[in-house]
């Protein structure tokens, strides 16, 4: 016998509630209850006039039948005035926003039957992660406001703080041109990341195979950071050109939409705390130049980020022998960190120091200048060339 998924008495005592008592007027209509929380329609359209009506402070009866017009039933309101108001409102209104989701999760499955049905498991995955989020969204409010005074003053943090810090869960972007370096930087933050911070770090260096990808920590482990290597394997996780490369948007006549591959991609790393991705246009899959598509993109990653507490870095290329990040400036606008990544040259424009580059803080919504100590600075990135051994440069 399947449950019964709202409770009337519930609906009316907090309708009552509004009505009567100022107190508890207060308390239900600053909560996050929304009209479609109720089940039935009368209570639906009545707790939006109440809300309406409280704006002017005059809630009343008579003026209550004048607003809802011929939506107005006497009998039902005669139902809400005889309920008796709560002492304890945001009880009663917790247990009817429960009701009020599990209504829509059970249509939620009836749908995903339904596409089921038609033997698209992509589909059918997809549509049910977009029906679970856009549920979730409507159950928040709208907006919090909240006065200044309760409110706690703290600085964004930080990881990496001092050798190249990124703000935590957020979204950061590194570019450069080809053949700059940008993946052996980020190769050596992660391991930085692991040792000095424990962070549990999952790098995708699509572009090189996995022994490549090794052969390069063990350098930097032996060689700059001289350290053993055996000391980063159980934190610092890799996926590589060995792997199917994943275009998490998908483009159809009928315009840009989420891969049900995104929401598998986050449900695989959720143990991790830094997530870095090499490079971002091999999992695009949309219209590099396209703002609307790129903001999209960026946006996916910003609320993963966000709510599951995640620190997100794309590798980016630069347009043509620049390090000026390529495609839509939507994907810089998108994210909360910029850094460039340039050689060091000389007055004749040549490269003077083959293992060091300029790290160029480009963009700084959250303050990492305070950590990096400048808007410009030196790291290196290779092993001194006197120790002569080859390195590939990406």
């Amino acid at each position: 016998m399947s449950k019964v998924l709202y409770n009337k008495n519930f609906e009316r005592a907090i309708l009552s509630t509004i009505i009567f008592d100022p107190d508890g007027r207060e308390l239900a209509l600053g909560s996050s209850l929304e009209s479609h929380d109720f089940f039935f329609p009368f209570h639906q359209k009545l707790f939006e006039i109440l809300q309406k009506l409280n704006e002017h402070s005059a809630i009343e009866e008579s003026l209550i039948q004048k607003y809802m017009g011929s939506d107005f039933d006497e009998i039902q309101m005669l139902d809400v005035l005889a309920a008796l108001p709560l002492s304890n409102v945001l009880v009663y209104i917790d247990e009817v926003k429960v009701l009020s989701r599990l209504r829509d999760m059970k249509q939620i499955a009836h749908k995903v039957l339904m596409t089921v049905e038609e033997e698209d498991y992509a589909k059918a995955l997809t549509f049910m992660y977009e029906e679970l989020d856009r549920v979730e969204q409507e159950n928040k409010k709208l907006f919090s406001i909240i006065p200044l005074e309760n409110i706690k003053a703290e600085e964004a943090e930080f990881i990496c703080k001092s050798w190249l810090p990124f703000p935590k869960n957020a979204v950061s972007l590194v570019t450069a041109g080809g053949g700059v370096g940008k993946s052996f930087l980020l190769l050596q933050a992660a391991m930085r990341m692991v040792r000095d911070e424990e962070l549990n770090v999952f790098m995708w260096l699509s572009e090189d195979p996995l022994s490549l990808s090794r052969y390069r920590f063990e350098i930097i482990a032996k060689q700059i950071l001289e350290d053993d290597i055996r000391r980063f394997g159980s934190k610092l996780h890799l996926s590589g050109a060995d792997s199917e490369t994943i275009h998490f948007l998908e483009e159809s006549r009928a315009g840009v939409s989420v891969s049900s591959k995104f929401y598998q991609f986050k449900a695989v790393l959720k143990a991790y705390d830094v997530i870095i991705l090499d490079p971002l246009i091999a999992m695009f899959g949309a219209d590099e130049n396209n703002n609307a598509h790129a903001r999209k993109f960026i946006n996916l990653f910003t609320r993963w980020a966000s709510k599951e507490k995640k620190t997100i870095i794309f590798i980016h290329h630069g347009t043509k022998n620049t390090s000026q990040s390529r495609g839509a400036s939507a994907f810089v606008d998108a994210v909360r960190l910029v850094y460039k990544v340039e050689y060091i040259k000389n007055e004749k424009g040549e490269v003077s120091e083959d293992e060091s580059r300029w790290i160029i803080l480009d963009k700084d919504n959250n303050g990492a200048k305070k950590y990096l100590g400048s808007e410009k600075v030196k790291r290196q990135i290779f092993p001194k060339k006197n120790k002569k051994i080859e390195i590939e440069y990406v």
